[in-house]
């Protein structure tokens, strides 16, 4: 007579091994595909001193990141004074800024005319190149 026992044993060990494999599999691409949303952007706590640009979730759903064939992705800002559309200038994306000054402003929304705060931040790159950029598109740095 035949015994099924060890075959039964045998098919219990694969499942387990294809179920970890999976599990180790899922857990290796969650933290593959982490993004700026888990930064502190200047829009949720006020930054000082320096910041990192970046095209966050909220500052691409606003129209702030633009790109161009030389720096690819870039967040757009004012020279001048802060701007939500009608750019005249952008930073590339993971650049450290420094932080010269912060105001806050009252936008409203075009879709449902809610009004909200912002914070604008005036910001200096290495190069010496300075602007005014949307504190959804700037995160603390790490």
């Amino acid at each position: 007579m035949y015994s099924t026992r060890p075959r039964i044993d045998w098919e219990k060990q694969l499942i387990r091994i294809v179920l970890g494999w999976v599990m180790l599999v899922l857990t290796a691409c969650s933290l593959l595909n982490r993004d700026a949303s888990a930064a502190t952007l200047g829009h949720d706590t006020q930054l000082e001193i320096e910041a990192i640009t970046t095209c966050s979730q909220a500052c691409r759903e606003r129209g702030q990141c633009g790109t161009t064939a030389e720096q690819g992705t870039v967040v757009l800002g004012g020279v001048f004074q802060p701007l939500t559309n009608s750019h005249d200038m952008f930073f590339p994306i993971d650049t450290r800024v420094s932080i010269n000054g912060v105001t806050p402003y009252v936008l409203r929304q075009v879709s449902d005319g809610q009004q909200f705060s912002i914070n604008f931040y005036n910001v200096i790159a290495p190069d010496g190149k300075s602007g005014w950029v949307a504190g959804w598109c700037l995160a603390a740095p790490q």
